[in-house]
């Protein structure tokens, strides 16, 4: 039977009627499939779909590498970049920066360093901004998700290869989606493994609103929270203290 009739996805607790329009049936189909990590299943969906509905292949393409990514399988990765091979630079950007998504909307920094090194080997160095480019936009999802792993990830990868990025910006994305609070009391749970990051957020603080007792995103509200934190952890490593 063909693998884009309707299905019940488990995970999204959605079923679609089978008088639904297609490329939502195929959206289903190919959740399944990474879902049940069996890359012959998702070979199958993919299959059909450029059978089926050909017009509808790109943007299905990039649902499939959001969601393998969010997954985290690497091996599914592997296949539908292959897929992608021949591409123009410009509509491999686009594609890969849903991949980007995937994995820093689920923390998955593994899956994170695997696409920036096949974004590399794509685009250096012919096309060196392209690249760059690509790492702000995961930095900047990394932050504005409160995705810890992902960002000391992404901002090791950009230190050592010397990749100019505007932390201020990112900063601001997490302050903005209510998450630079978070960001900076997991760090510092962290400890020194984590150095690299407090620093970061506390550098870029200025930037952020001075609102006195302010609400969740401004300077006031992500001290607050930083000095909280440090007081707990402190107390938690020097419990006789107290």
């Amino acid at each position: 039977p063909s693998l884009l009739q309707a299905v019940d996805y488990e995970s999204t607790l959605l079923t679609f009627d089978p008088t639904a329009a297609p490329e939502k049936q195929a959206k289903v189909a190919l959740d399944q499939a990474v879902g049940s990590g069996n890359i012959e299943q998702l070979k199958l969906v993919l299959g059909q779909i450029t059978q089926h509905l050909p017009q509808e292949a790109a943007t299905l393409m990039m649902h499939a590498l959001r969601s393998v990514a969010r997954c985290g399988n690497l091996g599914m990765m592997q296949h539908l970049l292959a897929q992608l091979t021949g591409c123009q630079p410009g509509e491999l950007f686009n594609f890969l920066k849903y991949a980007l998504d995937g994995a820093a909307e689920q923390d998955h920094a593994n899956m994170m360093e695997y696409s920036l090194r096949e974004a590399e080997k794509a685009f250096c160095p012919s096309y060196p901004q392209h690249f760059h480019e690509l790492v702000k936009h995961a930095v900047n999802t990394a932050a504005g998700h409160g995705k810890l792993r992902v960002l000391k990830c992404l901002m090791d990868q950009t230190t050592a290869a010397a990749i100019p990025i505007d932390y201020e910006a990112a900063v601001l994305q997490a302050a903005s989606s209510g998450q630079a609070e978070n960001l900076i009391k997991e760090a510092i749970k962290g400890g020194a493994a984590y150095e690299n990051v407090i620093l970061m957020l506390l550098q870029a603080l200025p930037v952020l609103p001075d609102t006195a007792g302010g609400g969740l995103g401004s300077r006031h509200s992500v001290k607050t929270a930083a000095k909280l934190q440090l007081v707990k952890s402190y107390k938690q490593s020097n419990p006789a203290l107290f």
